[in-house]
């Protein structure tokens, strides 16, 4: 009886052991090979005997393997979905009118103020136009600057002591207005793409 219990467990184990999976049918591509999906599906398939050798704690660490390149993949894509890159929606419009005589001195410490100003944290651009008709326009210069964000403009404006001395230098020389304007609506991304 017991040579019979042993002759069981051993025809069990070599049936454990012993066993084999089926082949799985081999799919052909049309240049010959197997397309990718069909080799990845096959080879999880042949590793399933090397995880059923893994201890407890082994397998523990598969799963938590697996679980952090899917949570990796998942919140990037959750994120890319997300995500906006960040617009500028600051923008300042100046106009000038500059005093008779005193163009030079105007577009020399204007020119100042705008290197001034590019070397701040949040600049963007600046745009300025000047007038075609000097003698019955309305201004003689008018000047678009974009910041990032409000208060990187503000901290030009209110702290910066080489601005304000621009500023009065400005001030003999021109009167100004100036204007603060966010972007509602910016199509000329989609225009430049189309």
């Amino acid at each position: 009886l017991a040579q019979a219990s042993s002759r069981a467990e051993l025809s069990c184990c070599s049936f454990i052991f012993v066993h084999k999976p089926p082949p799985l049918p081999v799919v052909r591509h049309s240049r010959g090979r197997q397309p990718a999906m069909s080799r990845f599906l096959a080879w999880c398939y042949r590793t399933h005997h090397w995880y059923d050798d893994l201890g407890v704690g082994e397998k523990g660490m598969v799963w938590m393997s697996m679980g952090m390149l899917a949570g990796t993949a998942y919140g990037t894509w959750e994120r890319r979905l997300k995500y906006k890159p960040p617009e500028s929606d600051f923008l300042v419009a100046t106009i000038y009118n500059v005093k008779e005589g005193k163009k030079k001195e105007f577009e020399n410490t204007w020119s100042d103020a705008a290197r001034l100003a590019q070397r701040q944290p949040g600049y963007e651009w600046t745009k300025t136009y000047k007038t075609l008709d000097w003698d019955d326009a309305a201004f003689h210069y008018i000047s678009f600057r974009m910041w990032n964000e409000e208060m990187s403009c503000r901290r030009m404006l209110d702290f910066d002591r080489t601005w304000k001395e621009l500023q009065r230098r400005l001030a003999e020389v021109c009167t100004q207005e100036n204007a603060a304007y966010r972007v509602v609506v910016d199509d000329s991304v989609r225009r430049m793409i189309e």
